[in-house]
């Protein structure tokens, strides 16, 4: 069997070509989501200030999911104070230096400051000056001194919370952290700006001991502490290199079932064009006495040849993809820029195994009917294929669609995000159903538009309704890749637009204030009772986020949400309180929006567990529910709660009203990194998180529509290639090239008009179900341009995939394409 199949596939490269080229792509693209996602496990951010720490200490910044990623805090864990002297005492420990880092602005350059002692952790040495000895000197890293061209003697202004003082600079180092520059103030003033806290500590090693012994000996000595070693020891530097390696995990994982669900599509549709013209030369097998059990092995042992051989091929610019994925996705601020990835051998092996799998599969689906029907029944199929499909497939057809139009309706009767993502899925599993009653489809398309067609076209338009109708099937598979696609899009691009804009209309519906006080780096006390003396009302607002326990289906659950700090908002914002009172909460109170609410099962009244956003709990009573959850974050507490578990302790905005810009300008004149803008210009809770997820996802959509198109025109170019035959039988009955190219032409138009409408008949109930349950109405946001493009991309793709090798096939003459084909 496989010298057969090889003889096979020798004899029809032309065939199999394609199918190569859909394998190829979908393994260098699983293999380049496999490299992301084996570097979100095993890589990260390497250190720079601990490079010479043999191990870092940090208080647990994640809580523990069960079967599922840990879920990570997005604020700075504190240390206990003692942390340093009890680690020092652990055995193998020579030095535990505890840091306390600030972030502050050095005469506009933003920074971190640290106390001189944690020198050692880099290490720095002087190389000009000396170390700090009073609370108004500092040392500058050398990446630090040349951004501002400063010495010792020189004299900088460093902001913190935008409230200014001057230091003297009596040093400079010989090193320097290009991520984070770093001040050297004395230990105490480190210690001070820092509010007491700790932040890490940073482990020197005995000689001899290494640092896995070491880290286990630390952990005896201060329980519930992390310890970090290796390349790990970025994740305690710098907090996004752990959320990156979170981050990198769900968005490879889950762009890896998307790649492979649309992988089978696309190769199961290939596959069966591809046996499809070779119909004729099955049913004689079976009309010769082959079983339909050797048909199946023949088929199974060309694509295992075929897809064995590309998926091998494709694996190997995986591995270069996966750093151009990697580039991109720092570029969206999803990743950091020095975010290292990891190579081993599994990615590459796991995708081979994956995509050859997925095509043997999609290989015994298309040649299930030419295999099991009865010889007489296969010889008249292969000049005649049915345009009928099967029973069995009608009804799975049927199922998938009623099942993605239940899906679509889920958020009338269950509230809730889990109801609104089920209705955003539902577009999916409307294209599968429509995939499978595709040969349905087509017909019933080309018979809507016969009348109209023929009378616009009369000559061209008979032969191309006729040559649909005849080869349904055919036309059927050419159809999918090309749905796919328009639906990816719609469903991708629509979401994001629908989300963005009720986010964006609350924001601004809800803004009462007159101008908006924003700062580089947080903003101190000072700030708002230096506006006091000029405006009415001056709140100072907190941001950050909470994750709040709940029950799903019966299973615990941890579900992230976005938080603000604020008191007695109803002066400066308008929530549109729902239920309860928001101006009468107190430090046991929590308020929801009724999204959030209705996602966790809460009502007014009702405690709900939270975790802060540095990991400590809290379990407030719920004291008011309110409608504009996406503008302005789905957990509203007072601001003395949320406050003291963020990193940096300071405001983020503050709101003001009853002052023009130009006098809280005036107001801020003297502080740095403080600005004055719009209350219009106020962008909505969790705008940055939502602009990262839209960039994300834009950089998926390219990469899943770039391999959907290369598979649209590689399924178009085999269709129209194979038809030599019937080309040549036209132009010797006397049809112009001209006429032909315009048949094929009109065919064209009419696959891409059904798939533009199947994929919008899928994705706008997709999205009405998504709006509603977000927003509570089920008119989404589609922007015309947007489907203005959709449109005409389809179209122009499908037009030059089907008439560009059409005008190719069509160049010899009829008589050689008939000798070709015989």
């Amino acid at each position: 069997m496989r010298i057969l199949a090889l003889a096979s596939v020798r004899h029809r490269l032309g065939s199999f070509a394609a199918v190569a080229v859909a394998v190829l792509l979908a393994s260098a693209l699983l293999t380049a989501l496999g490299v992301l996602l084996e570097s979100g496990l095993r890589s990260g951010v390497p250190p720079q200030r601990y490079a010479a720490a043999d191990v870092v200490v940090g208080a647990a910044q994640a809580v523990e999911v069960v079967e599922d990623l840990d879920l990570r805090f997005a604020e700075r864990a504190p240390l206990p104070a003692d942390a340093a002297q009890r680690i020092a005492s652990a055995p193998g420990v020579r030095e535990a230096i505890a840091e306390s880092a600030t972030a502050v602005l050095v005469d506009g350059a933003p920074a971190q400051a640290v106390g001189w002692g944690t020198a050692p952790l880099a290490p720095s040495t002087l190389v000009r000056g000396r170390a700090p000895a009073a609370p108004s000197e500092l040392v500058l890293d050398a990446g630090l001194a040349d951004a501002l061209s400063a010495g010792p003697g020189d004299r900088v202004r460093v902001a913190v919370g935008g409230v200014p003082q001057e230091y003297e600079v009596t040093g400079v180092t010989d090193t320097s952290a290009p991520r984070r520059p770093a001040l050297y103030l004395t230990d105490e003033r480190a210690l001070e700006l820092a509010g007491g806290q700790v932040d890490v500590v940073g482990v020197l090693a005995e000689p001899g001991a290494t640092p896995e012994a070491l880290a286990e000996s630390i952990s005896r000595a201060l329980p519930g502490a992390t310890t970090y070693t290796g390349v790990r020891r970025g994740d305690a530097e710098f907090l996004d290199a752990g959320e990156a390696r979170g981050h990198l995990v769900t968005l490879s994982s889950s762009f890896a079932g998307t790649v492979l669900m649309i992988a089978v599509l696309v190769v199961a549709s290939t596959l069966t064009l591809s046996i499809g013209q070779r119909a004729r030369e099955l049913a004689l097998l079976r009309a010769v006495a082959a079983t339909p059990a050797q048909i199946h092995r023949m088929v199974g042992a060309e694509v295992l040849v075929v897809s064995g051989t590309a998926a091998v091929l494709g694996a190997l610019p995986g591995i270069w993809a996966a750093g151009l994925l990697r580039d991109a996705f720092a570029g969206a601020g999803r990743l950091p820029p020095d975010f290292a990835l990891a190579l081993s051998p599994v990615p590459p092996l796991a995708a081979v195994l994956l995509v050859v799998g997925t095509a043997r599969f999609a290989a015994w689906l298309a040649a299930r009917r030419p295999a099991s029907a009865d010889p007489m029944t296969a010889l008249r199929e292969s000049a005649l294929p049915p345009p009928r499909v099967g029973a069995l497939r009608a009804r799975s057809g049927w199922a998938c669609v009623g099942s993605g139009l239940l899906l679509c309706a889920l958020p009338l009767f269950v509230p809730g995000e889990l109801a609104a993502a089920g209705a955003a899925a539902s577009a999916m599993l409307t294209v599968i159903g429509a995939a499978l009653l595709g040969p349905r489809l087509v017909l019933a398309s080309a018979s809507l538009v016969s009348r109209p067609l023929t009378a616009l076209f009369p000559v061209a338009a008979p032969l191309a309704l006729a040559s649909v109708r005849a080869d349904a099937r055919r036309f059927a598979s050419v159809v999918v890749p090309i749905l796919l696609a328009v639906t990816v899009a719609g469903v991708q691009v629509f979401t994001q637009t629908t989300v963005a804009a009720a986010a964006g209309a609350q924001s601004t519906e809800g803004m009462r204030a007159d101008v908006v006080v924003a700062g580089e780096a947080g903003l101190a006390p000072q700030v708002a009772t230096a506006l006091r003396e000029v405006a009415d009302e001056v709140v100072p607002l907190v941001r950050g986020q909470v994750a709040a326990r709940h029950t799903t289906l019966g299973e615990p659950t941890l579900t992230p949400l976005a938080a603000q700090g604020v008191d007695a908002p109803g002066a400066v914002l308008d929530l549109d309180v729902r239920e309860g009172d928001l101006n009468s909460m107190t430090t046991g109170s929590v308020a929801l929006s009724t999204l959030a609410a209705a996602t966790l099962g809460v009502a007014l009244g009702d405690r709900l567990p939270l975790i802060l956003g540095d990991g400590a709990e809290i379990t407030p009573t719920v004291a008011a529910l309110y409608a504009r959850g996406l503008g302005y974050g789905d957990v509203t507490l007072p601001r003395d709660v949320l406050l003291p578990h963020t990193t940096t302790k300071l405001d983020h905005l503050i709101l003001v009203r009853g002052a023009d810009e130009p006098a809280v300008t005036a107001a801020l004149d003297g502080y740095a990194g403080v600005r004055a803008v719009p209350s219009a210009d106020l962008t909505s809770a969790g705008q940055s998180e939502r602009d990262g997820d839209s960039w994300t996802n834009l950089i998926a959509l390219v990469v899943l529509l770039g391999y959907l198109a290369i598979s649209v025109v590689n399924t178009l170019v085999m269709a129209t290639a194979r038809r030599g035959q019937e080309f040549a039988l036209l132009r010797l009955v006397g049809t112009g090239k001209a006429q032909v190219l315009r048949v094929v032409a009109l065919e064209a138009l009419l696959l891409a008009s059904l798939a533009l409408l199947v994929g919008a008949a899928a994705v706008l109930p997709s999205l009405a179900g998504l709006s509603y349950g977000l927003t509570a109405t089920p008119i989404p946001t589609t922007p015309w341009q947007v489907w203005a493009a959709i449109t005409t991309t389809t179209l122009l793709l499908t037009l030059a995939a089907t008439t560009i090798p059409a005008r190719t096939t069509l160049r010899p003459p009829p008589v050689t394409l008939l000798s070709a084909a015989t």
